[in-house]
């Protein structure tokens, strides 16, 4: 029985450790994206094009740009390199907006506080039928590193369960990045 009963504890302790292992202490943080916590400018005169500079988490901080009542957002590293998300050619080709506030999933790695995943919502307009547009909410996960980022779930914001859904996929390090986004190089500082 002593040796059944020990047995049992490695066991468990084993399971305890494999799920530790696999689930690191990851928590969100959010800053905005929108409003006077950001600087905005100009792109372009004629069409409206703007971009505002928003803060963000560790060194990191967000472009969130606005072009023919379109959305997208770019990380921009502590280093200051720009990694384009293109929500236009990945999320929605139609009319888009995003909401007010960015979810940073943060971990530690060498002691250090380190941004794996950012997730966006991302309002975009449905245009099946032009008589009735839909607005229709998208939770936008992207994979994000000192290299590069890349999205990799675009999550029906509507279901019950959305935020755990995109923080699920948010922990996934092996999910592919979603066709129409940028390459993995990073374009150099603006």
């Amino acid at each position: 029985m002593r040796r059944y009963l020990c047995s049992f504890a490695s066991v468990a302790m084993l399971a305890a450790h494999g799920n530790a292992a696999a689930q690191p202490g990851v928590v969100s943080i959010y800053t905005p994206i929108a409003g006077k916590a950001c600087a905005e400018r100009t792109d372009d005169a004629v069409t409206g094009a703007r971009t505002a500079d928003c803060p963000g988490v560790h060194g990191f901080r967000l472009h969130v740009m606005e072009d023919d009542d379109r959305s997208s957002v770019s990380v921009v590293t502590p280093g200051g390199r720009v990694l384009p998300l293109n929500y236009w050619d990945v999320i929605t080709r139609g009319f888009s907006t995003l909401g007010a506030k960015a979810e940073w999933r943060v971990t530690k790695a060498g002691g250090k506080s380190v941004p794996v995943a950012l997730i966006v919502r991302v309002n975009a307009l449905e245009q099946r039928d032009p008589a009735s547009p839909k607005r229709v909410p998208i939770l936008a996960v992207a994979r994000i590193s000192l290299d590069a980022a890349c999205v990799v779930r675009a999550v029906d914001a509507r279901a019950s369960d959305a935020n755990q859904q995109a923080r699920k996929f948010a922990a996934d390090r092996h999910i592919a990045c979603l066709p129409g986004g940028p390459d993995t190089k990073p374009t150099p500082k603006g």
